[in-house]
């Protein structure tokens, strides 16, 4: 009988020291171990991360306008389109355009039977607008590098006074402008400044 109790003795004083390491690891209101954790935290500037290095392939994705009516400074919008009226979003007019281009933006205003503007704004990877670039010679252009926005510009002259098609094409960005007796030169500066700044 003595054994016996010795025996349940010795389970309980197991048992008692058992849970009482048990309740040390559980995670309750014990006080903590000194086992290895990471140093506190501190409130750190971030590092910045890299960014990653466009390859000549990449399409630029600068400040693209998206609503033909918001184009432009206020005042030089209605100098240039005040009394047009929208006609078309400008899909299905051929133009001159880089492979692979994606129209982003067209707006086709007119008034009367020959004034209006074709404003067709299309991305394509830098490689594919610099390339249509190098073809517009050969289709009558004339192009050089804007002083304004650090892009080519390219203009074909038509027949009549403030007729004209001009393209101007930057990062991926190809802009082309049809004029029929109005200067738009304005009106496209201010949309080129409001993509490239």
């Amino acid at each position: 009988m003595i054994r016996n109790r010795r025996r349940t003795l010795s389970t309980i004083v197991f048992a008692a020291v058992l849970a009482a390491a048990l309740t040390g690891c559980s995670g309750g209101s014990a006080a903590p171990s000194a086992s290895p954790s990471p140093s506190p935290t501190k409130t750190a500037t971030p590092s910045p991360t890299p960014t990653p290095t466009a390859t000549p392939d990449d399409t630029v994705a600068p400040n693209l306008p998206t609503d033909c009516n918001t184009l432009a400074t206020p005042d030089v919008r209605q100098a240039a389109i005040g009394d047009l009226t929208l006609q078309s979003d400008g899909v299905g007019f051929v133009r001159p355009a880089p492979s692979n281009a994606t129209l982003v933006l067209g707006c086709d205003w007119i008034v009367g039977d020959s004034t209006g503007m074709l404003l067709l704004i299309s991305t394509a990877a830098p490689t594919d607008v610099a390339a249509a670039v190098t073809t517009l010679p050969g289709l009558g252009y004339q192009c050089g590098v804007s002083d304004d926005f650090g892009a080519d510009f390219c203009q074909l002259e038509g027949s009549a006074p403030d007729t004209e098609e001009m393209i101007v094409a930057r990062d991926g960005v190809w802009i082309y402008l049809s004029t029929s007796n109005r200067n738009g030169r304005a009106f496209l500066s201010d949309i080129a400044t409001g993509i490239w700044g």
